[in-house]
Order: C-alpha cells, then structure tokens, then sequence
C-alpha cells in the first residue's frame, strides 16, 4: 500500500510540474518574446546600380535593416523603438498559419525571391522560402510582406536609404 501511494505522489508532482512550462511551438500559440524574426528579400538579377536586397531583423528590444548590392553593403541602420510594430507582429503572428510556398513549375533563373524565418534560440519556429516566379507565390509574397511591414516602416524606404 505504501508503494501505491509513493507511486501516485510521484505521477502527481509530474502532472503538477509538467503543467507549469509553456510551449512555442506552434503558431497559433503567438509570438514569443524572445523570438528571433529575420525576413531577406533578394533582389533580380539586375546591374549592380540597381540591385537592392535587405535584410530585416526585428526582436522585442530593436529592429535592423541592412541593404545590400551583390553583397557590398550600402546601408546598414538600427532602431531601438520598436514596441509598437512588434506588438503588431506579436498580434497578427497567427495569420503566418495559412502561409504556404508554392514551387514554380519550371525553374527561376534570375528572379527575386523572399524568406521569413523566425527562430527562438537554436529552434525554427517558422520558416518560409518563396521564388517570385511567374506569379505563383505572389499571394504568400505580399502575406509575407504584409505582416513585417509595421517593422519595416520603421526605416525609411530602400530607395531612400541606397539610392541607385
């Protein structure tokens, strides 16, 4: 009989610990805040006068953007308040569920593409590719888009911060 009950007392502290953590590791769960968002838009393959590709970072603490013309970096700028668009991006997080890549029917020589990878620590918690060929992603492109938009506008416009 007292085996029985130091049985049950274990199973009941493992339900009452196990109960107490929380988990990242769905959409739907929202953002967290501590989460990592990192969204790289590539550029056509155009003469360098005007290739602009960028990469925006944003956490709950900054958001940074960094443009660049084949790799030689002509902008890099940083911002520290960013409550504002990451709440919005805490809010609308749910709406990355429905997201989804399409992959062109024949292959994407010298197109843009995009990505949207949002990480917390080691683990990805959202990771979308797209080829902006033929118009096949253009729905999950301008979604992609759409959502780290408040962060985004935080800089000012790619063409203002490289000129061509």
């Amino acid at each position: 009989m007292e085996l029985v009950r130091v049985i049950l007392g274990v199973l009941a502290l493992g339900v009452v610990v196990g109960g107490c953590g929380s988990s990242t590791d769905q959409v739907s769960g929202g953002l967290p805040l501590d989460a990592n968002v990192r969204y790289q838009f590539n550029d056509s393959s155009v003469p360098p006068a005007y290739h602009r590709s960028f990469e925006l970072t944003v956490t709950a603490e900054r958001a940074r953007l960094i443009v660049d013309s084949y790799g030689e970096i002509l902008a890099d700028k940083e911002v520290q308040a960013v409550d504002a668009a990451w709440a919005t991006l805490v809010k609308t997080y749910p709406q990355l569920e429905s997201v989804a890549a399409v992959e062109p029917e024949q292959g994407c020589v010298g197109g843009t593409s995009r990505s949207l990878t949002i990480t917390l620590g080691d683990k990805v918690l959202k990771e979308i590719f797209l080829d902006d060929c033929g118009g096949v992603n253009d729905d999950a492109a301008t979604a992609i888009s759409d959502w780290v938009q408040p962060a985004k506008q935080l800089f000012p416009a790619i063409d203002v911060l490289a000129p061509s």
